[in-house]
């Protein structure tokens, strides 16, 4: 779609099936160095034990939580299973000193996907997972954390040294947050007590039917949903038993920044605080300035390095340290820094790196970040402050590393706006010199470990086993940031002449060519591939360019019929921005970007993989480009919302994908019996090509 995921909200309420493996526990910690030399294959990226967030992103709740004496660490583990269709959950504890195996002190529960509100609507659907931190009591010795099961999340408590755990809070309550008081005598939990009297009240009203109103997202069900208005709640609850202790006010101390407007926010135990603030809050992703007050005086870090802090926390010894997050900007670097406020000199850096470092904590003279390069996935590392030195403390997939990977090149390049941005260009393992793959593009973040793109549905190292160069491309900055005043005026600057769908091509194209370049890359066999603002990028592409030769989306699509089925909201929110008003003519506008408007002209073969959430979304292109004979094919994935969760249903997009540009791009077939039908169907399709 064209709207920047900024202002797309989604949330959750599904469940992954109740079923867990007996073999969880050797699942999750019986992993061992793999001397099996091989290529990666799809099924070993769904495997992956993961922890925290799927994005690698600098913001947001670390993915991991450090004891209050520095020597421990605790995280909850995933392992999926796509046989059973579902995940291995455990709470992990890892003695950072090494001297003890990483130990699971408890195991279960299903994996929790994320909530939130749009649009005045509650707790739409997204699919992605959320990251859930457990938080080690005052005196170390217990973890309060969040665990599904049976469709309810509850609040659990758990002995560090795993001699016991056990749910807490009521099982009728949906638990959306838990930490520990100040002094660890009880447990603040977050709920939504409103949900389940609004859900009961739409049940009521629907006996005389349903106002179609403003609390619609018909594109997914046919009721109202309940209205974002509905207040979360703060309550006490005994650790022991769960009776409730009392209700408590205000958001939790690990909640939002203390100080009006501020973005990030941090204290130091002696009593400065370091935060960033916007320039000027009403400029849409405008420059903010890192801050710090102390004993009354504010000094404002006018240093190049202090623009774009992503996170930041005090060290023991006084120093403000903090992260410069990667971006299009800076070629997708990664800066730690440190910062005297006060001392007059500059900012000095800890560490750079084109690594993704996330959730970064001090401890003693180190400081604690789980890791991700472009080859491996997240691990838990120290870096020494002084010396400049990565450590690695607990690798949970210590295995991949035998698995075969492909040279990995970082491309940096400009577009022809001036524009900066970068991607990184994945060779075949044991590529020859001079040899010519096809290539396949992968949108639309490329940060830390390279596993299947934004969404995670086409997987890089997977298709560069099969042959396949692949570009994984970091998203040029969005046309209006640091422009618009307000999120209308920046979505008008978005549509107004397609600014933002030009801009995104344009520095993809320039990342093509500069892979061409290095002359790894068959020019005449490139395929390209793009979920959610990457599909609108695909769809602008595949209209405005002849360069690719086949294409794959898993979102699907802006058409003049398509954006009246998500709600009024919606598509008030598009015709405002510049989007034609239903019933108007509009054919200048969709001639430059519908594909179903160009389906007379278009030939490139397109997979769509979408989720049963949004398929209604690509009914119009599918039908309008199958009635025109172009090659399309189109699966629906049920329980599936903006992304695809179950561990089965990303197993079959990862070797769906990899089929279908191997057929089109090289002319290749699975000789998997299995597979007999698919294929079948394809060279049906291709017969609809001209020779």
């Amino acid at each position: 779609m064209i709207v920047p995921a900024l202002f797309v909200g989604f949330a959750a309420t599904a469940s992954p099936p109740a079923a867990i493996s007996p073999d969880c526990r050797t699942a999750l910690l019986g992993a061992a160095r793999d001397t099996d030399v091989r290529p990666v294959a799809p099924r070993d990226l769904v495997t992956l034990r993961d922890f925290g967030g799927q994005e690698a992103s600098v913001s947001g709740e670390a993915p991991f939580a450090l004891a209050p004496d520095g020597r421990k660490a605790a995280l909850i583990l995933r392992r999926g299973d796509p046989e059973l269709d579902a995940y291995c959950m455990g709470l992990v504890v890892i003695a950072l000193d090494g001297a003890a195996p990483a130990r699971l002190v408890d195991v279960g529960g299903q994996v929790i996907l994320e909530k939130s509100d749009v649009r005045g609507i509650s707790d739409l659907p997204v699919g992605n997972v959320q990251p859930v931190t457990p938080r080690w009591s005052p005196d170390g010795q217990r973890l309060a954390y969040l665990r599904r099961d049976g469709g309810r999340t509850r609040a659990w408590v758990a002995s560090a040294d795993g001699s016991e755990a056990r749910a807490v809070s009521r099982p009728g309550i949906d638990v959306r947050g838990v930490r520990w008081s100040a002094d660890g005598r009880t447990l603040v939990i977050l709920t939504r007590p409103g949900v389940p009297a609004a859900e009961a009240a739409i049940d009521t009203e629907g006996r005389a039917g349903w106002l179609y109103d403003g609390r619609f997202w018909s594109l997914s069900h046919a009721r109202p949903s309940a209205t974002a208005a509905l207040p979360e709640v703060e309550q006490q609850i005994s650790p022991s038993d769960g009776s409730m202790v009392g209700a408590e006010a205000g958001t939790s101390a690990e909640g939002p920044a203390k100080l009006e407007g501020a973005i990030l926010y941090s204290r130091s135990a002696a009593g400065p605080v370091a935060w960033t603030a916007a320039d000027d809050p009403a400029v849409v992703l405008g420059p903010a300035t890192l801050r710090v007050r102390n004993e009354g005086r504010t000094i404002t870090c006018t240093w190049t390095l202090c623009a774009g802090v992503g996170a930041s926390w005090w060290a023991k010894d006084g120093e403000l340290e903090f992260v410069k997050p990667p971006g299009s900007e800076n070629g997708g670097t990664t800066i730690i820094a440190g910062w005297r406020p006060g001392s007059g000199a500059p900012p000095r850096v800890i560490l750079r790196t084109t690594d993704a470092m996330l959730g970064c904590q001090p401890a003693a003279a180190a400081i604690i970040c789980a890791r991700e390069s472009a080859t491996a996935p997240r691990t838990l590392v120290s870096v020494d402050v002084r010396r400049s030195r990565v450590r690695t403390l607990y690798d949970p997939n210590p295995e991949f590393a035998a698995l075969q990977k492909g040279e990995v090149l970082r491309l940096r390049w400009r577009a022809p706006d001036g524009v900066p941005s970068y991607g990184d260009l994945v060779l075949p393992p044991g590529s020859p010199a001079g040899a010519r793959h096809p290539l396949i593009v992968v949108q639309y973040r490329s940060r830390g470990f390279l596993r299947g793109g934004t969404g995670d549905e086409y997987p890089v190292h997977a298709l560069a086993s099969r042959g396949f160069a692949v570009l994984s491309v970091e998203r040029t900055p969005f046309v209006a940031a640091g422009k618009a005043r307000g999120s209308a005026e920046f979505m008008r600057m978005t549509v107004a002449n397609f600014a933002e769908r030009s801009r995104v091509l344009s520095s993809l194209l320039s990342g093509v060519r500069a892979a061409i370049a290095r002359g790894v890359v068959d020019p005449a066999r490139i395929g390209i591939t793009g979920m959610s603002d990457g599909a609108a990028t695909v769809q602008y592409a595949l209209v405005n360019s002849d360069l690719f030769r086949a294409a794959a989306i898993s979102s699907c699509c802006d058409e003049p019929g398509s954006i009246l089925a998500a709600d009024r909201g919606y598509s008030d929110m598009l015709i405002g921005a510049g989007f034609p008003e239903p019933g108007s003519e509009g054919r200048s506008f969709w001639a430059r970007y519908s594909l179903a408007a160009n389906a007379y002209r278009l030939r490139t073969p397109i997979l769509m993989q979408l989720p049963e959430d949004e398929f209604r979304f690509g009914l119009e292109t599918f039908v309008t480009l199958d009635r025109h004979k172009v090659p399309v094919e189109m699966y629906v994935y049920p329980d599936g919302y903006h992304q695809k969760w179950r561990p089965a249903q990303r197993l079959s997009t990862y070797q769906r994908a990899i089929d279908w540009f191997d057929f089109w791009l090289n002319g290749k077939e699975d000789p998997d019996p299995t597979k007999a039908a698919q294929y079948a169907r394809w060279r049906g399709l291709r017969s609809r090509q001209p020779s």
